[in-house]
């Protein structure tokens, strides 16, 4: 039975602390608390160990465990005495206090004598002498109170001096045979005479009597009709007692039953009545025994924040540094029942053992010799622990590693070449600073080639710090540097490219100017909406690490992806869609040094890619792969960052190395004289048409001149394939008329070449004539 809580537990606790403390002599006044027979003064004849010399730093605490251990060693020895004991027992406990707490466990029990009270009660006043002379009826209630529960070891109904019949003294009493023989009931009164000085239970019995006699409130009413006939009934008649209920009863101290049961035992007695000349007196008691075999010692200590009271909590020897205590039900009224089992972080030492745990008695056993100073193995200093798991383990069974461990050699390569690959960004930055005069540098905007630059580095950098164990900085980190890296690179190149859509959709006189401070500002439009949206991100849900699960089932910390990642990862899709349909549109446009098809591949590229990652990222949750999961992110920034700057960047400095650059400078100033061939392979075709730089005004002009005189050409070109390109016709010309509009120049001879060799004329305006048709 479990022992937390219990009166048995508690009142036989509180009594033995006192006893062990005054060492419980024979010269102690001899005084009855239970009914079994022979049951007197308990004089122990085993000596409780010798206390250790306290030092004088000891705590109240340790002096408390100590008086404890030394009860818990009397109530062992007791019970291993058995029938070698000697007869009898003095206890002292505070008054009630086992009234309080057997409320707790045995109130059912309690009640069951309580019951059997009032029965006898309502019987003597009313029941006549042809009932209440049989001894029989008598000895079968006593045995029906032990009978209701297992719990109960004896029940009697013991009578005041010549109450029955012409006895001097009768007591019904029924107890529990050994080796469940049965119930034996017998007068109890035959062997022990318990109106003594000795018989404090009886005593106080008469006491409350008397006392609730005086009160005369406690009534219980009823109503008896009999059967009259088969048909009817009397008349009915009343069947009023005076009741006692629990709160009149009382807890005996508990006591060892020497010479009875040899047992530990704990008695509840409550008084009843008999009724004469209309007055009630105290007729005797109705009572139980607790056979205490049944309580468990709980030594475990109590859980935070319970108000029990366990005068043995806490009093276990499990090393509470690797250990910690676990109560066993079944042990009985005796120390070491609970087991030591390993604490959370801990494994049992022999992992081999189907047993993971220490055995409470051998334990106590261990730790008694020690303090009688015998040799022992309490105090080695691994024994009776459990040792650590490995680093990270909430759980184990041996030393195995929980943790995943991080592929060093790999992670530093990847991290050596991410900072090999950034190192050469200032000297990509610096060349397009010292080549920015070049026509072929000038006409992709050196800013936003910087800017460009300036992205890559933060993506670049996103390698950099997904190289540490997670936490909550670099999970922060990551996605803020992917995100802004992402925005001011593929920003900047489709802003590049939306440039070049917006100017040869032109297919009227409007004229269409888009600089690249215009640009500029945009950028920075898109990258404020962005930062606001990971400044929301980063407070409404803060980045976080979790311990994922590797496939051989090891920790690893991760950052986990949630809602907002898988947004941004939908927005950046979108983003690169809206670029792919922006290189659809230019991808038939002549562009200088086929930097348009380059941007395009680029784009592409970040497409597809972005879309391996996040599809890649859903199978790496579980399990967790640490070290892949940072290969699959230095591949992505290597084929996309990387192959974008070769593109670009990369291009560029081979033409310039091999000089070609110089011959489309010397052809740009001759092509006013010469006869422009359109050739889509053809590497230096046309001057810049992406930037209309804010320069001086006569080196504006001369840009100007050239691209007149291109379009001129270009016109020409057209007109001599025929009406089928008569929309590219119309949109050169528009273009033509805003260099007019803008009083840059007319060219008459253009107005003289609309004609077309087959007689069909295309207007200027922006309505082209559909009746335009070819002559044969």
């Amino acid at each position: 039975m479990p022992a937390t809580g219990t009166a048995a537990l508690v009142a036989t606790a509180l009594v033995l602390l006192q006893c062990a403390a005054t060492g419980c002599d024979g010269q102690s006044a001899a005084i009855r608390h239970g009914r079994s027979r022979n049951a007197r003064n308990l004089r122990p004849n085993v000596q409780a160990p010798a206390k250790p010399q306290q030092t004088a730093t000891a705590t109240a605490s340790e002096l408390d465990n100590d008086i404890v251990n030394r009860l818990l060693r009397i109530v062992e020895s007791q019970q291993q005495l058995g029938d070698n004991c000697t007869a009898g027992t003095h206890l002292n406990l505070g008054e009630g206090v086992v009234d309080r707490y057997a409320q707790e466990r045995f109130r059912v029990e309690a009640d069951v004598a309580v019951n059997r009270a009032n029965m006898l009660t309502r019987l003597w006043k009313y029941a006549g002498p042809e009932v209440m002379d049989s001894e029989y009826l008598l000895h079968a209630g006593v045995i029906s109170m032990v009978e209701f529960d297992d719990d109960i070891f004896a029940a009697g109904n013991c009578y005041d001096q010549h109450q029955y019949k012409h006895y001097q003294l009768f007591c019904p009493y029924a107890y529990r045979l050994p080796k469940g023989e049965g119930i034996l009931a017998k007068d109890l009164a035959v062997e022990y005479k318990y109106l003594t000085n000795t018989s404090e239970w009886f005593f106080i019995a008469r006491k409350t009597a008397e006392s609730v006699i005086k009160r005369n409130n406690q009534y219980k009413h009823a109503i008896n009709t009999y059967t009259w006939n088969q048909t009817s009934h009397t008349k009915s008649f009343p069947d009023d007692i005076l009741a006692v209920s629990y709160e009149d009863g009382k807890w005996s101290k508990p006591y060892y039953d020497c010479g009875g049961g040899n047992i530990w035992m704990l008695t509840y007695t409550v008084p009843f009545f008999a009724f004469k000349d209309a007055k009630y007196f105290f007729k005797g008691t109705s009572g139980i025994d607790i056979d205490l075999r049944r309580v468990d010692i709980d030594q475990c200590s109590l859980p935070e924040g319970s108000t029990k009271l366990n005068i043995f909590a806490s009093s276990n020897k499990c090393k509470i540094d690797t250990t910690q205590c676990v109560s066993l039900a079944g042990f009985g009224f005796r120390r070491g029942s609970y087991k030591c089992v390993c604490r959370k972080g801990y494994y049992f030492p022999n992992i081999t053992s189907t047993e993971k745990s220490f055995n409470g008695i051998v334990v106590e056993e261990e730790y008694e010799k020690l303090m009688l100073g015998k040799p022992n193995t309490y105090n080695i200093e691994m024994n009776f622990q459990c040792k650590k798991c490995a680093e990270g383990c909430d759980d184990c069974v041996d030393f195995s590693p929980c943790i995943a461990t991080y592929d060093i050699i790999l992670r530093i390569t990847i991290l050596l070449l991410t900072l090999l690959v950034i190192g050469f960004l200032p000297m990509v930055a610096i060349f397009t600073f010292k080549y920015s005069d070049l026509k072929i540098v000038k006409a992709a905007s050196p800013v936003l080639l910087q800017i460009i630059i300036l992205g890559a580095f933060f993506m670049y950098t996103t390698i950099i710090v997904m190289y540490p164990t997670p936490n909550l900085v670099t999970c922060t980190a990551r996605f803020w540097l992917r995100e802004i890296g992402f925005s001011l690179t593929y920003g900047a190149l489709m802003l590049k490219t939306w440039r070049v859509s917006q100017v040869f959709k032109v297919n009227s006189a409007k004229t269409v100017r888009i600089t690249d401070k215009q640009l500029i500002k945009l950028l920075l439009l898109m990258i404020a909406f962005v930062t606001v949206i990971l400044f929301i991100r980063t407070m409404v849900s803060p980045p976080h690490t979790i311990v994922g699960r590797t496939a051989d089932n090891l920790k690893t910390d991760i950052c986990p992806t949630d809602w907002w990642d898988h947004s941004f990862s939908i927005l950046e899709v979108l983003f690169l869609i809206w670029g792919i349909r922006l290189c659809v549109m230019v991808r038939k446009t002549p562009s200088a040094f086929n930097e348009s098809r380059f941007i395009s591949i680029a784009i592409y590229n970040e497409f597809i890619m972005s879309v391996f990652l996040n599809v890649s990222m859903i199978f790496l949750k579980y399990p967790a792969n640490p070290d892949l999961q940072y290969v699959i992110f230095f591949c992505h920034a290597q084929l996309t960052a990387t192959v974008l700057l070769g593109l670009l960047f990369g291009s560029k400095a081979l033409i310039i190395y091999k000089g070609e650059h110089k011959v489309e400078e010397t052809s740009s100033h001759k092509i006013t004289t010469q006869k422009l061939k359109f050739n889509s392979k053809q590497k230096h075709s046309d001057p810049s048409y992406e930037s209309i730089s804010d320069n001086k005004e006569s080196a504006e002009l001369q840009e100007i001149r050239i691209l007149r005189t291109t379009i001129e050409n270009l016109i020409e070109e057209f007109l001599k394939c025929g009406p089928a390109y008569s929309d590219y016709v119309l949109k050169l010309q528009a273009m033509l008329e805003v260099m007019k509009n803008s009083k840059l120049g007319e060219s008459e001879e253009l107005q003289q070449k609309l004609a077309l060799s087959n007689g069909c004329v295309i207007k200027v305006d922006s309505n082209k004539d559909d009746s335009c048709t070819k002559k044969n």
